[in-house]
C-alpha cells in the first residue's frame, strides 16, 4: 500500500514538470567560430611535434590566454611579416609519410583570421631540423622568402613572394643560417671556418655573387650560436663562452665591428644555452640572454636558470632574473620590456611560456604570467609588438 502511495505522489510531481518542459520550445546550443581573434599583442608558440603536424598557438601577451592556433606541415619553421599582420611558415608534407616524394611549401597566413592566404612551393631539400629564427627568413623589404636546405649539403632556396615561384637555389657549402642584410638582394651565412659568406642576388634574379669575409671567430675555441639579432647594419651573435660578436654586413664583405665578453669575472661559470638564446629590446638597448651555470662542453642547449640583460652601450650586465629551464626567449619592442621564456614545462605540463616585466633604472625583473600545455616539442616563440 505504501509503495502505491509513493508512486502516485512521484507521478503527481513529475507530470507537471514534464508538461512545463514540453511547453518550452527546445533551443539547440549553437557553437560557432569567431571570424577574427581578439585584438592585442600576441605570442606565437611553435610545437614542431615530430610525431605529426606542427601546431602554432597564438597566446595573448596581455593575459596569457590562448586565442587560437594555426596548423601546418611537418617540422615547420615560422616568421612574422614586417607589419606583424601575417605569419609565414615553411614545412613539409610527405605523401607517403615514411618514404617517397615530399611536398615542401611556404605558407602565408592572415593573423587576424588565422586563415591561409597563399601557398608557394619550395625545394624538397628544405632542412627538416629543429625550429630556429635563422633557418627561414624574408629579405629586408619582403621581396624574397629564403629557405634553408640540407641534403646534407647546405643551400638556400630563393622564392619570389610576388610570383610564388622559386627563383634560385644558392649553394652555401660549409655555411649555415640565413641573415638578410639591409640590401633586399643580399643575405649572409655563418661558416664553420670562422668566416661569414655574403650572397648578392642579381637584379634579374638569375645569378648571384658570393663574397667571403676574413676570419671573425674561432669555431673551435669560441663557437657562435646560429640564432642572432639585428641592430642596424650589425648582426649580433653570442658565443658558447659568453662573448657578443657584432658583425657589420653593410658591404658585400662582412667585417667584425665589435666583440666583448659579458661573463668575464662572473663566478659560477655561467654560459648561454638553448635555441633562441638572444632577444634585443631596442628602446632600452638591452640584450637579453638565456644563461645556465656550470657550463661545459655540450651544455650549449641546456635550459636557462637565469636570463641576463646586457646594456649594449656599457657592455655591462644590468639585470638578472631567475627562470625555469628556458630554451628560447623573445622580447617586446616597448619602452618597458616584456620578456617571454619558453620551456618544456614542469611535471608534464607541456610547453610553457613565462612572462616577465622589468621596473626601474635597475630593470628589476618579475614573473607576471604563465601559459602551459602548449605542446610536446617546443623550441621557438615570437612576439609581435
Amino acid at each position: 500500500m505504501k509503495s502505491n502511495v509513493v508512486c502516485c505522489t512521484l507521478l503527481a510531481t513529475v507530470f507537471p514538470l514534464l508538461s512545463a518542459q514540453a511547453s518550452t520550445p527546445f533551443k539547440p546550443e549553437r557553437i560557432g567560430v569567431e571570424k577574427e581573434i581578439k585584438p592585442g599583442p600576441n605570442v606565437y608558440v611553435m610545437d614542431q611535434s615530430w610525431s605529426g603536424s606542427t601546431n602554432i598557438t597564438v597566446v595573448s601577451a596581455e593575459n596569457m590566454k590562448t586565442k587560437g592556433n594555426i596548423s601546418t606541415g611537418l617540422i615547420a619553421q615560422m616568421l612574422l611579416s614586417n607589419d606583424n599582420k601575417q605569419l609565414y611558415t615553411a614545412s613539409v608534407y610527405p605523401k607517403r609519410i615514411v618514404w617517397g616524394e615530399t611536398d615542401a611549401v611556404v605558407q602565408r597566413f592572415n593573423i587576424a583570421s588565422l586563415s591561409l592566404l597563399k601557398e608557394m612551393s619550395t625545394s624538397p631539400k628544405m632542412a627538416q631540423v629543429s625550429a630556429n629564427i635563422n633557418t627561414f627568413k624574408l629579405s629586408t623589404n619582403e621581396k624574397y622568402a629564403l629557405v634553408q636546405n640540407a641534403t646534407p649539403a647546405a643551400s638556400v632556396s630563393v622564392i619570389s613572394l610576388e610570383s610564388g615561384s622559386q627563383l634560385l637555389e644558392i649553394p652555401t657549402p660549409g655555411c649555415w643560417g640565413i641573415y638578410p642584410s639591409q640590401d633586399d638582394n643580399r643575405f649572409s651565412s655563418l661558416c664553420g671556418d670562422g668566416t661569414v659568406t655574403s650572397y648578392q642576388i642579381s637584379d634579374d634574379d638569375k645569378n648571384y655573387q658570393a663574397t667571403k669575409s676574413d676570419k671573425v671567430f674561432d669555431s673551435d675555441k669560441d663557437a657562435l650560436f646560429i640564432s642572432s639579432q639585428r641592430d642596424g647594419d650589425n648582426l649580433i651573435f653570442t658565443s658558447f663562452n659568453g662573448s657578443l660578436y657584432l658583425i657589420n654586413d653593410k658591404e658585400a664583405k662582412a667585417t667584425l665591428s665589435d666583440k666583448f665578453s659579458y661573463t668575464k669575472g662572473t663566478k659560477g661559470n655561467w654560459v648561454p644555452g638553448g635555441f633562441e638564446v638572444l632577444a634585443l629590446n631596442k628602446p632600452t638597448n638591452l640584450m637579453f640572454v638565456s644563461m645556465h651555470p656550470k657550463g661545459k662542453e655540450g651544455s650549449h642547449k641546456d635550459g636557462a636558470k637565469e636570463i641576463w640583460g646586457i646594456d649594449m652601450k656599457s657592455h655591462k650586465v644590468v639585470t638578472r632574473v631567475k627562470t625555469k629551464d628556458a630554451l628560447s626567449i623573445a622580447v617586446s619592442q616597448t619602452q618597458k620590456p616584456e620578456l617571454f621564456a619558453l620551456s618544456e614545462g614542469e611535471n608534464g605540463e607541456g610547453g610553457t611560456v613565462l612572462k616577465y616585466t622589468f621596473k626601474g633604472e635597475k630593470f628589476v625583473g618579475k614573473e607576471v604570467g604563465k601559459a602551459k600545455g602548449l605542446g610536446s616539442f617546443n623550441q621557438m616563440l615570437l612576439v609581435d609588438y
